[in-house]
């Protein structure tokens, strides 16, 4: 876009170190005023003066010639990072910042109020000080818009309150501007403070086990692969495994879970999460940045919280009631001869509380779908995925396990039994690493059932395999193997219609050329998959459809166990897309949720694409929203945090157009209300539409 471009990275973006220096080197150049670094998309986003176009375009011609040592050393050459100067207009802005907020509005409203000739005196340059930045918006807005915005009205104000020595009016004015921008600046800062409180594990020491010594080091020294010894109260320091012990661990930083929860051998750890009861040894996988606590820290870093469609709307049309407000202020001015009558309504303000309620809101409903496991890239995405009607699932990985279970054994030979059958089977497929051969062997050690020695088994890509076993000579395969062997298996025929009616697929099981029995397998549908969907769409999701490449038989089958509203079966990644585009083309605002690369189009179809954090890194990528959680209900909470900061929105409007029209209404006829009482109510407007705004963040503490 014109100022803005995003450079693709990926071979760099994989050396950190180098990214950073390069990273530096970029915003060091002349005419770049901003530069960061996505790791999760892999790219460099530069914003620049568009003035400075083509010197920056020759200076990406010249770094994409470099190899990697050529780029080390302009890097080792090149100066430190240049200081960012900000334009002269915005210092002003910026002093005023770092001192105390409301300093000098309150010392300005006290000596307003004095009424001492020589207070007020010294008041004048006072306010004129205080409100130097508001008319710097103004100013800006005018000179690139060629428009007036309500900035313009609170600088009318002030300097109408000076003209006709009502100071008091005037500084109340600015004082309740500085309110409104501090609580916004405020929950912008709690909202980083909350998510960087997720890193709080790398500034910690940790225990290690190190040349059978255990030694205490730095957390952020922590390597892949070092045994991590926590004891009771300890925060977990990385992403593991663990090897050793049993304990109660709060994961609410991580996962949004309530109440901690009991964890062993064998099961997931993860950073920043604090160990309550017990001792654990655990294996680190992921450190630093690279646990899902750093990678929540980071996917936030680089996600804007974005205007909304709806914040949008509402600021065009306060900005359209700025001239139809002076104008109304003019004629009853001049009609009147009434000075406060004037001020008054220029004082009603529309725009400064719509301008606050909806990114306090989405800032802060973002913060709290963080701190819940949910990543909501910015606020339009979160207003789309509020307006949802139809959401989208993908079957394999999604809405099932993503991997397939025996679910039962159906033998046709009296003298074998369907455990001693299951017992066959898998050792025919012991050798064999296959989806299917994992079941056969998870099942028969599930149930306890021996698995006898194969001698000399034979596979047959993509039909079975044969093989002598405890005796027998075994078949185990599919129909079209079952034919070519010369083996009549008619006999299962009914069965193995009824069960592909349910959505199973079959694997027929042979003794000395005769069939033996019918070995049904599914794909496991996820246990909270069914109320996950009953509960969208009692929350007004309309559609909850599934796209699959599995067959129709089977797409059928599950989607009426699931209670779907609809499927479509036998889809490719470009078949997914297109079904994304249908719906839409219907008028229908669709989410779509995947895991798997073949998804990675849908997403980004879909008006709101949904990945889950532990699917493929390009879904991530593609996706608008990702849940950290392996849980379906976390799309159940995505869904209603959104329609809640949506919400909270609207609850924000109607506080302010309601105290504004208010005040408006008060102000018209004259003598109701004095200027001083027109600037509590409007101003007052926007400062409870702020800390309004603060209640899903405050809700997470």
């Amino acid at each position: 876009m014109r100022g803005r471009v995003r450079l693709a990275a990926h071979k760099l973006c994989a050396n950190r170190s180098l990214a950073e220096q390069a990273l530096a080197f970029i915003r060091a150049q002349s005419g770049v005023s901003r530069a960061r670094i996505n790791y999760n998309c892999a790219s460099i986003v530069v914003t620049f003066d568009p003035a400075m176009e083509p010197t920056l375009r020759l200076l990406i011609g010249r770094l994409r010639l470099m190899t990697f040592d050529d780029l080390r050393l302009l890097l080792a050459m090149a100066p430190a990072e240049a200081p960012v100067h900000p334009a002269p207009e915005l210092l002003a802005e910026e002093q005023q910042r770092k001192r105390i907020p409301l300093g000098l509005p309150t010392l300005s409203v006290g000596l307003a109020m004095t009424g001492n000739p020589t207070m007020l005196a010294l008041n004048v340059p006072l306010m004129l000080w205080n409100a130097y930045p508001i008319a710097l918006r103004a100013w800006r807005v005018l000179r690139r818009e060629r428009r007036l915005n309500i900035d313009f009205l609170d600088t009318l104000a002030v300097g109408a309150s000076l003209t006709h020595h009502n100071q008091v009016a005037g500084a109340l004015v600015v004082w309740l501007i500085k309110l409104g921008d501090w609580i916004r600046d405020l929950t912008a800062a709690g909202s980083k403070r909350a998510i960087g409180e997720l890193l709080e594990f790398e500034n910690k020491r940790a225990w290690v086990l190190r040349d059978d010594e255990i030694v205490s080091v730095l957390a952020r020294e922590l390597e892949v692969e070092d045994r991590v010894i926590v004891y009771p109260g300890e925060m977990i320091p990385v992403d593991g495994e663990i090897l050793e012990g049993f304990a109660l661990i709060d994961q609410k930083t991580i996962t949004g879970e309530g109440l901690p929860v009991n964890r062993g051998v064998g099961e997931a750890a993860f950073a920043a999460t604090v160990l309550r009861e017990g001792q654990l040894t655990i294996r680190a996988t992921r450190v630093g940045a690279d646990t899902t606590a750093g990678q929540i820290v980071r996917l936030i870093d680089s996600a804007p919280v974005g205007d909304t469609r709806m914040q949008n709307h509402a600021e065009k049309l306060a900005d359209k009631l700025v001239m139809p407000t002076l104008g109304l202020a003019s004629a009853t001015a001049a009609l009147t001869f009434d000075a406060n009558r004037f001020l008054s309504l220029v004082i009603v303000d529309y725009g400064t509380g719509i301008r606050v309620a909806a990114p306090t809101a989405v800032l802060s409903s973002m913060t709290r779908a963080a701190r819940s496991g949910i990543i909501i890239k910015s606020g339009r995405h979160m207003e789309r995925l509020a307006e949802v009607d139809t959401i989208v699932f993908d079957k394999t990985g999604t809405l099932t396990e993503g991997s397939p279970a025996v679910s039962d054994v159906l033998p046709y030979q009296k003298h074998i039994d369907g455990r001693r059958l299951l017992g066959l089977a898998a050792a025919a497929e012991s050798r064999l690493r296959h989806p299917v051969a994992d079941a056969l062997r998870d099942r028969a050690h599930e149930i306890g059932v021996v698995t006898p020695l194969c001698d000399e088994p034979v596979y047959h890509l993509g039909r079975g395999v044969e093989g002598q076993v405890d005796g027998h000579y075994l078949h185990v395969g599919n129909e079209r193997f079952f034919r070519e062997s010369g083996i009549d298996f008619r006999l299962a025929a009914g069965d193995r219609a009824d069960l592909e009616e349910q959505g199973y697929s079959c694997l027929y099981v042979a003794t000395d050329g005769k069939l033996a029995g019918l070995i049904p397998y599914a794909d496991q549908i996820r246990p909270e998959s069914r109320e996950v969907i009953a509960r969208l769409r009692a929350s007004g999701v309309k559609n909850a459809i599934m796209l699959t490449g599995d067959n129709g038989v089977v797409a059928r089958a599950v989607s009426q166990r699931l209670g779907l509203t609809g499927h479509f079966a036998d889809m490719l990644p470009a078949d997914k897309a297109e079904a994304i585009q249908a719906l839409q083309r219907e008028g229908k605002v669709v989410a779509m949720v995947g895991d798997g690369i073949n998804d990675s189009p849908a997403l980004s179809f879909a008006d709101v694409g949904v990945a889950r954090k532990y699917g493929a890194e390009v879904t991530q990528e593609s996706a608008d929203v990702v849940l950290m959680e392996d849980s379906l209900w976390k799309l159940v909470e995505a869904v209603e945090i959104s329609r809640g900061a949506m919400g909270l929105i609207k609850q924000n409007y109607g506080v302010v157009i309601g105290m504004n029209t208010v005040a408006l209404a008060l102000a018209l006829p004259g003598g109701l209300i004095s200027p001083s009482v027109t600037a509590l109510i409007s101003n007052g407007s926007a400062i409870l539409a702020s800390i309004n705004g603060l209640r899903p963040l405050i809700r997470i503490r």
